[in-house]
């Protein structure tokens, strides 16, 4: 397949948002959140229910179970703390799937009108860069196709056959009313 040589790259671009599809970007970090507070909670009842296990077994060990006890309310800003982070992260994370996801959607909206020569160009450390590999040949591959298409519809009408020619491109012309090679 050949490529297109008027189809370049657009220079590195920077989106000026975070959150491009905040639906899927909030569930991204809604799960990521609530898996780490669930591992943080499944920890601390484990430290919990080993430290007052050892305490049962050791009366003399009660002063550290107090310890730990008056440590709670450190160790629990200590969590707000990391999962603002997690959040933070899963924000970045999520930016990075969301934005080239969105720029697909806008892209497939765009051949459908038919600009058939529309290519899709992801930022340097975005996602779903094999994909956009696959679109591009894809576009490509249908821009080969309605440029034969063209052709023929031309060389029928040269042949005289103009009514099928017309006829097609009538058909065309419904399912894409503006189509561009």
């Amino acid at each position: 397949m050949t490529e297109n040589p008027q189809a370049k790259a657009p220079a590195q671009f920077q989106r000026k948002t975070i959150l491009i599809k905040k639906h899927l970007q909030y569930r991204y970090m809604a799960l990521i959140f609530l898996s780490v507070l669930l591992a943080f909670i499944v920890v601390g009842l484990d430290m919990l229910w080993t430290v007052s296990k050892v305490v049962n077994e050791h009366p003399m060990m009660q002063p550290l179970l107090e310890e730990f006890s008056a440590m709670m309310p450190l160790f629990g800003i200590k969590i707000v703390m990391y999962m603002v982070m997690v959040l933070i992260v899963s924000a970045v994370v999520s930016h990075r799937m969301a934005g080239p996801i969105f720029k697909f959607e806008k892209s497939c909206a765009t051949v459908a009108e038919g600009d058939l020569a529309h290519r899709v160009y992801l930022r340097k450390g975005d996602q779903l860069t094999e994909l956009q590999d696959q679109f591009n040949n894809m576009a490509g591959a249908l821009n080969e196709v309605v440029r034969e298409y063209e052709r023929f519809r031309v060389e029928a009408a040269a042949a005289g056959l103009q009514d099928q020619a017309g006829a097609v491109q009538k058909k065309v012309s419904e399912i894409m009313p503006r189509f561009k090679v």
